[in-house]
């Protein structure tokens, strides 16, 4: 058979193919979300969370500032990046200026010099948690800049218990992912870490030294 032929042919079965394409199965009929409660799958996201040397936090809506400056007492912050989407919150706000030196990032700036040099710790507000790996998720952007979780050597993250799901497919499905996604999805199971030089483990080397959850029990 020429060479001729056989591209013939390779192509002949090449249109056969695109003529009758496979059925594209809908994930709904494939995929079943856990029955587990909603405390249990927190309390494995927590597990998974504290495994993987994160620390976490429990508090009531009404005691978050109080349990957050807390924490930046503990963890020596004294200036605190603020993203835009917590801003609003202006009791949470009064009650962190108190004893913090709050910088405040807006949607139209960011102190990148500060960011980088000066701050203690970014404060940003998660979409998400999925307990199967431990996960937080972060819809990053105007409201919730990326660089707050990536540049500061802590990263405190607020993660509310009523959204947390069993797993990325699971919050794929439920919120219909596939009509719209934020320029960046950011996936946190851990603070930042590497063990490429010597196979020796580090902590921080392009990122946070030090990942804090605080979750918010919702009623």
């Amino acid at each position: 058979m020429s060479q001729q032929a056989i591209r013939q042919r390779i192509l002949e079965k090449l249109r056969a193919a695109q003529a009758a394409p496979l059925a594209c199965p809908d994930a709904e009929v494939f995929y079943k979300e856990s029955m587990e409660d909603q405390p249990t799958r927190v309390e494995r996201l927590m597990l998974h969370m504290k495994n993987a040397m994160a620390e976490v936090h429990r508090s009531s809506a009404a005691d978050l500032g109080s349990c957050l400056n807390r924490i930046c007492s503990d963890k020596q912050v004294q200036l605190l990046a603020v993203a835009p989407e917590l801003l609003s919150d202006s009791a949470l706000c009064e009650h962190l200026s108190q004893q913090l030196q709050m910088l405040p990032v807006t949607q139209c700036h960011v102190d990148q010099e500060a960011l980088f040099n000066t701050v203690d710790a970014g404060l940003t507000l998660t979409h998400g948690g999925i307990a199967e790996t431990g996960t937080l998720v972060l819809w990053s952007g105007d409201e919730s800049p990326r660089m707050l979780s990536l540049v500061p050597p802590v990263h405190i993250a607020i993660l509310h218990a009523s959204c947390v799901v069993e797993s990325l497919m699971d919050m794929m499905i439920r919120e219909k992912w596939s009509t719209g996604l934020p320029t960046n999805v950011v996936l946190i199971s851990s603070p930042s870490k590497t063990a490429d030089i010597q196979q020796t483990l580090a902590y921080g080397a392009h990122g946070p030294k030090q990942l804090v959850v605080v979750l918010v029990e919702d009623r």
